[in-house]
């Protein structure tokens, strides 16, 4: 366990390296270790006495591809940053990009996944920002260990990037020195289906925007009624009709209930976006499907819930058309590729499509 934190990182902006933390064998299998970082109280103050921490899972494969140790660390890093309800999981993409020459992590962030706590509410935070410590640490460690880092942002994670970066890039130009450090780290950013805009009816998105900031004020832990469709993880799980085995505690198929305090600070992160006044100042690319299904199932004869077609081949859970809307708002020179067929998670698409996805990354990275 390694004790680090905003307050540190930004009085010696990689100070301590990603090579000088101990890694143990993580649940993902040979190859992939895990090293957890320790973040302090949780300023949410849940689970008082229980620190927050942040997990930060490589993948360097042994034997004759390991490699030399100074060979790893003249590679890119790449940092995977999960979605809502999600983990680092994706073997596939991260060595889809080792044999292109990167040195992959991915990243649980607090209270998710692997760095869930007993007492903690899984996923919860009152403000999107707080994550910004967590990508801090991440990146301090992996800049003072690699030569750049490119982060790729899922869904949410999309968005908690995206504003990461973004604030980093405003704070270098008023002359932050350490930020301006971290954001010089950055090579690119990559944007898996992320999620920048609310996706619901004018009624929802007016009290979601309008009311619950009041609802939170009062009753911060009340559950919001809804959620995200469990047709989107049954067209995951190789258990449900998906292709992927991964841990259903970490990312379960029916959502975990979210407090309106969470909701509303998705909302306000948002909000930030759209006001026009952020950037991430680095060469940036938005992936997302090229539409949206509300992902129905229907019930075959023997009375199992199937979904439906389209639930493969479409984003279930946000609206493409709106990531495309708010790309300029991530960067002006946002580069948007549409991939036909793609799922929320473009990396979990079916093979063709994904290859496609992979595709166009590789040639933006180039």
């Amino acid at each position: 366990m390694t004790d680090l934190n905003l307050a540190s990182v930004l009085s010696q902006p990689m100070g301590t390296s990603i090579h000088d933390l101990g890694f143990v064998p993580d649940l993902l299998g040979e190859g992939y270790e895990q090293t957890t970082v320790e973040l302090g109280d949780d300023p949410d103050g849940e689970a008082p006495g229980t620190p927050v921490v942040t997990t930060l899972v490589r993948y360097r494969p042994s034997g004759e591809d390991a490699g030399s140790d100074a060979a790893y660390a003249g590679r890119p890093a790449m940092l995977l940053v999960h979605g809502m309800t999600d983990f680092f999981f994706h073997t596939h993409v991260a060595e889809h990009f080792d044999a292109l020459g990167y040195a992959v992590y991915g990243i649980d962030l607090r209270k998710c996944g692997r760095s869930h706590r007993p007492g903690q509410t899984w996923h919860h935070v009152t403000s999107q920002a707080i994550y910004d410590e967590d990508l801090s640490v991440a990146l301090s460690l992996l800049g003072a260990g690699h030569p750049s880092v490119v982060p790729v942002g899922h869904s949410t994670g999309g968005l908690d990037v995206t504003m990461f970066v973004a604030r980093l890039h405003a704070a270098a130009r008023r002359g932050d020195a350490a930020r301006g450090v971290l954001h010089g780290v950055i090579d690119a950013v990559v944007l898996n289906s992320p999620w920048l805009d609310l996706q619901f009816d004018g009624f929802t998105n007016f009290v979601i925007r309008q009311v619950f900031p009041k609802v939170a004020k009062v009753a911060p832990a009340w559950h919001v009624p809804g959620g995200i469709n469990p047709t989107y993880g049954r067209t995951l799980h190789v258990e449900e009709f998906g292709e992927w085995d991964y841990d259903r505690e970490y990312k379960p198929l029916l959502p975990r209930p979210k407090q309106v305090s969470w909701l509303v600070g998705v909302s306000r992160e948002i909000a930030k976006l759209h006001t026009g006044r952020f950037s991430t100042g680095v060469p940036t690319l938005l992936l997302c499907s090229d539409t949206d299904s509300p992902g129905r199932s229907t019930k075959a004869t023997d009375g199992v819930e199937v979904p439906e077609e389209i639930a493969f081949l479409t984003d279930t859970i946000l609206k493409p058309s709106q990531m495309r809307d708010a790309a300029h708002l991530v960067d002006p020179d946002c580069v948007v590729v549409t991939v036909p067929g793609a799922m929320h998670d473009v990396f979990l698409s079916r093979p063709e499509v994904r290859e496609t996805a992979f595709q166009a990354v590789d040639a933006f990275l180039g």
